[in-house]
């Protein structure tokens, strides 16, 4: 019965665990997210678009990034949050058209 009971506590405690990284992903990531959009859409006419501007859609790409990225990978951008490897463009990207075509994005 003990080594059942230290099974289910080591599985909470992993879950707890990821919990918190894909907060840290998510903390940081929306930060990276934010300043990249803005400096991305400078050239916009008539408004001055700030981070706050991109606060929605950067939280939902941190998300779906935590949501559909392997621990390790969620790891590796823990440890480095401006690291840009090749598998989290193809999750940018598929985070792009989720979060474009979520409705919370309607602003």
């Amino acid at each position: 019965m003990s080594m059942f009971r230290s099974l289910i506590t080591l599985c909470f405690i992993l879950i707890l665990s990821n919990q918190s990284f894909a907060q840290a992903i998510s903390k940081d990531y929306q930060k990276n997210c934010a300043r990249e959009q803005v400096a991305e859409h400078q050239g916009i006419k008539g408004k001055a678009l700030t981070e706050e501007d991109f606060t929605a859609y950067c939280n939902c790409q941190a998300d779906f990034i935590s949501k559909n990225a392997s621990n390790r990978q969620v790891n590796e951008l823990v440890m480095n949050p401006k690291a840009k490897p090749e598998w989290l463009k193809v999750i940018e990207l598929k985070a792009l058209k989720a979060c474009i075509t979520d409705p919370k994005m309607s602003t």
